[in-house]
C-alpha cells in the first residue's frame, strides 16, 4: 500500500506546474507535471507487467511455426488452432467483464497470470508429443484465462489515470510489455538459435523456454496481488492531497459535454441509456469487423515468408519478426501521448488508410529485409489505433469499465474466431495473397464504420473531453 499526503508534492512545485482560471476553467499544465495525472502507485503497478510479457514473442511465434512446420498442418488446420485461443476468450470474457466491476481486480489478474503459465506447460507437452490436439488445448486454456488478466488490468489503468492522460497511461503499459518482450526475445533468440544448431531434433530442449515463462507468469501474478493497491483510484489520490487549487484543477476538467450546447444532465435517463446502447452497438460492430481484418492475415505472415520467399530457417523467420513485435511496443508510450492529443475520428482515417497501404506494400515485396521493415510500420500503426480506442472505451462509463472492456474483448475475440478460419479458406482455395487483398478492402471499409460508431456514441460518453482542453 502507498500512503498519500499533500506533502508529497511541494507547494512551490505545484504552483510552478499548475495554473487555473476559475472564470473560464482554462488549464495550463507543463510537461513536468504530467506525472501528477496518474496515481503514485501507477508506475510500480505497470512495471510488474514486465515479468508477464517475457514470453509474449515466443508464444506468438511458435503457434503458427509449430502448427505449420513441426506438425505439418494445412492452412485450414492452422486457422482452427489459432481460433482455439479466441474461443477460450469468448467463454471467459463476459464473465470477467462482470466480475471486474464486482470483486477484487487483483484476484482476477492473479488467476489470469497463473492460468497463462499453466497453458504454457500444456503447450510444451503438446509439442514434445507432436500432438496438435494437446497443443490446441493449451492454446485454448491460454485464451480462457488470459481475459482474467487484461480486462481487470485495463480497468485499473483507467481508474488510476486522468482522462486527458488515458492513452498515455495505456501507452506506458505497452512500453513495459515491449521491455519485457525485448528481454524475453533476446533470451529466446539466443536459446532457440543455439539449440536448433546443436540439437535440431531434440524438440523437448528447443521449446523448454515455455516452462521458464510459466514460472515468470506465476511470479508476476503473485507480485501483482501483494503489491498493487486497487483501492487507490485517481479521484481518491487527488482528494487525499488536500490542496484546493489542485483539486479545482482536476474538477474543472470533469465536464460531461453533449453535442450542441446541451448538458447530459438535461437528457432523460431512458433516452441517454438508449443512446448509449445504440452507440456501443455501432462501435462493437466496428470492432468485430476490425478483429476479422487483423486475424485474417496475422497467422499466415510466417507461412507467407516460408513459402513465398523460400525461408525455411525458423531462426531467420524469428529475426524478421523480432523488430516489428518489440519496437512498436517500445514506442507505445510516445504513441499514447500523441493519441491523447488526436481526435478519435481523425485517428481512424489515418490508421486505417495507412494500414491498407502498408498491407499492399507488404505483399508486393520480395525482400525479407524490406518485409521486416514494413512489418514495423504495420504493428506501430496497429498499436496507435489500439491506444486511441482504449482511451475512448475507458471514458464511456466510470462505474462499468469492466463490463465495457469485457464486451469489447468478447466482440473482438468473436471476430478473431472468424478471421483465421476465413483466412485459411482463402489461403487453401485461392492464391497466398488473397487473404491480404481481402484485408486491404476491409481496412478501407473500417473508416466509415468507425466514424459512424464514434458519431453515435460520442454524445453519451461519461468522461467527455473538451476539444479546447485536449492538449495539456
Amino acid at each position: 500500500m502507498i500512503e498519500i499526503s499533500a506533502s508529497k508534492i511541494p507547494e512551490r512545485e505545484k504552483k510552478d506546474h499548475f495554473s487555473t482560471n476559475s472564470d473560464n476553467c482554462e488549464i495550463n499544465i507543463d510537461n513536468n507535471s504530467k506525472k501528477y495525472l496518474i496515481t503514485p502507485d501507477f508506475e510500480p503497478m505497470i512495471k510488474i507487467i514486465y515479468w508477464n510479457s517475457l514470453g509474449f514473442f515466443f508464444f506468438g511465434f511458435i503457434i503458427p511455426w509449430v502448427t505449420a512446420q513441426l506438425m505439418d498442418a494445412s492452412g485450414t488446420e492452422l486457422g482452427f488452432v489459432v481460433a482455439s485461443q479466441t474461443v477460450g476468450g469468448l467463454i471467459s470474457s463476459p464473465i470477467v467483464g462482470y466480475l471486474t466491476d464486482k470483486i477484487s481486480k487483483k484476484k482476477l489478474v492473479l488467476i489470469g497470470s497463473t492460468g497463462r503459465g499453466f497453458a504454457y506447460v500444456i503447450m510444451y507437452f503438446g509439442i514434445c508429443f507432436t500432438s496438435i490436439y494437446v497443443f490446441a488445448i493449451g492454446i485454448f486454456i491460454q485464451g480462457l484465462t488470459v481475459g482474467y488478466f487484461w480486462t481487470p488490468l485495463n480497468a485499473l489503468i483507467a481508474q488510476k489515470s486522468h482522462k486527458t492522460y488515458r492513452a498515455s497511461a495505456f501507452g506506458k503499459q505497452g512500453g513495459m510489455i515491449g521491455k519485457g518482450n525485448l528481454v524475453g526475445s533476446i533470451i529466446t533468440f539466443s536459446y532457440f538459435g543455439l539449440m536448433n544448431f546443436l540439437v535440431p531434433n531434440q524438440i523437448w530442449l528447443i521449446y523448454i523456454p515455455l516452462l521458464f515463462y510459466m514460472c515468470f507468469n506465476v511470479f508476476a501474478g503473485l507480485k501483482f496481488y501483494h503489491e498493487v493497491d486497487e483501492k487507490l483510484t485517481f479521484d481518491i489520490y487527488i482528494k487525499s492531497l488536500k490542496d484546493s487549487s489542485l483539486a479545482h484543477l482536476i474538477d474543472s476538467t470533469e465536464e460531461i459535454m453533449v453535442r450542441g450546447d446541451k448538458n447530459q444532465a438535461e437528457i432523460q435517463p431512458s433516452v441517454a441509456r438508449k443512446g448509449l446502447i445504440i452507440g456501443l452497438t455501432f462501435l462493437m460492430f466496428a470492432f468485430f469487423v476490425a478483429a476479422i481484418n487483423q486475424s485474417l492475415t496475422r497467422p499466415f505472415l510466417q507461412v507467407f515468408l516460408t513459402e513465398t520467399m523460400q525461408i525455411q530457417n525458423g531462426f531467420i523467420v524469428m529475426l524478421i519478426y523480432f523488430p516489428s513485435e518489440v519496437l512498436s511496443q517500445l514506442l507505445a508510450p510516445k504513441l499514447g501521448e500523441q493519441a491523447d492529443k488526436l481526435n478519435a475520428s481523425i485517428g481512424v482515417v489515418i490508421i486505417s488508410g495507412f494500414g491498407a497501404l502498408i498491407t499492399w506494400f507488404l505483399i508486393s515485396t520480395n525482400s525479407p529485409i524490406i518485409f521486416g521493415l514494413i512489418l514495423i510500420f504495420d504493428t506501430t500503426f496497429a498499436w496507435g489505433g489500439n491506444l486511441i480506442f482504449q482511451n475512448l472505451l475507458s471514458r464511456v462509463s466510470k462505474n462499468n469499465r469492466g463490463k465495457v472492456f469485457g464486451l469489447q474483448n468478447w466482440i473482438t475475440l468473436l471476430g478473431a474466431v472468424a478471421g483465421p478460419i476465413l483466412g485459411g479458406l482463402l489461403w487453401d482455395n485461392f492464391t497466398h495473397k488473397t487473404p491480404f487483398l481481402m484485408s486491404i478492402f476491409i481496412e478501407l471499409l473500417l473508416i466509415p464504420l468507425f466514424l459512424l460508431a464514434i458519431y453515435k456514441l460520442n454524445p453519451f460518453i461519461e468522461e467527455k473531453i473538451d476539444k479546447k482542453k485536449r492538449e495539456i
